[in-house]
């Protein structure tokens, strides 16, 4: 289909119907406060490649500060390179 405005036969075949309908209720959505915008995300998932492979793979920060970077699947290529850790939450002090 490429139409994009209704023909002459379907405007007069609904008629009846949106007639027995009515209009449609509404009134503004009761959300207790809560944003109905959409959630931001909460985990920045950090890009990890294997230098020798080039196989790349995507982690937590979480995991990367308890375990460390994953190993390579590929057998002795070892651990993966990883994008910094950036201290979000370790902002320096400042000066007086």
């Amino acid at each position: 289909m490429r139409a994009t405005t209704p023909g002459e036969a379907f405007l007069s075949a609904i008629a009846p119907i949106l007639d027995a309908v009515g209009p449609l209720p509404h009134a503004r959505l009761d959300t207790d406060g809560e944003s109905t915008a959409p959630k931001k995300q909460k985990t920045r998932m950090l890009k990890c490649e294997c230098a020798t492979c080039g196989y790349t793979v995507r982690t937590a920060r979480k995991w990367l500060e308890l375990a460390g970077a994953p190993l390579c699947p590929i057998e002795d290529h070892g651990r993966m390179e990883h994008e910094p850790l950036d201290d979000e939450d370790d902002d320096p002090e400042p000066e007086d």
